[in-house]
């Protein structure tokens, strides 16, 4: 079984399910990775609609690249992209986090579960390709 290949794919699908989920829990309102939000940073008003977006442009990337893994087999060029993307998408999902706790904290709410695997995903790729680089050696 071509287990890097499925982790890319598992780790990319948890991150696009993540951007579903709610990311901001504010009083008896939830807010996805797919509604506006603004906070207020000194004296700027800060305001961004649709962060999910980010997130799903590169989770979707991230699907095409473990498939072309699976089918491919162990293609170094396509499992060092996928190694790139991943951890990209990792540093995209803690900015996610970042702007979360920002509007967050700027109305007294808390950071929701699906926030979170925006960056739980992506890691979980980056480790599947990982493993996709990895050359099986045996010792006798």
């Amino acid at each position: 079984m071509k287990v890097g290949s499925v982790l890319v794919i598992i780790g990319a699908l948890v991150a696009i399910l993540g951007t579903f989920l709610p990311w901001a829990n504010l009083g008896d309102e939830t807010g996805t990775g797919f509604d506006f939000y603004r906070f207020r940073d000194n004296s700027n008003l800060v305001e961004f609609d649709t962060p999910g977006a980010v997130v799903l442009f590169f989770a979707g990337g991230l699907v095409g690249l473990g498939i072309a893994l699976f089918f491919a087999g162990r293609v170094l060029a396509v499992a060092i992209i996928a190694i790139i993307a991943s951890a990209i998408g990792a540093l995209v999902g803690l900015v996610m986090i970042g702007l979360m706790g920002a509007v967050t904290n700027d109305v007294g709410g808390s950071i929701g579960y699906g926030v979170v695997l925006t960056i739980l995903g992506p890691l979980v790729a980056l480790a599947g390709a990982i493993t996709a680089t990895a050359k099986r050696r045996r010792f006798s």
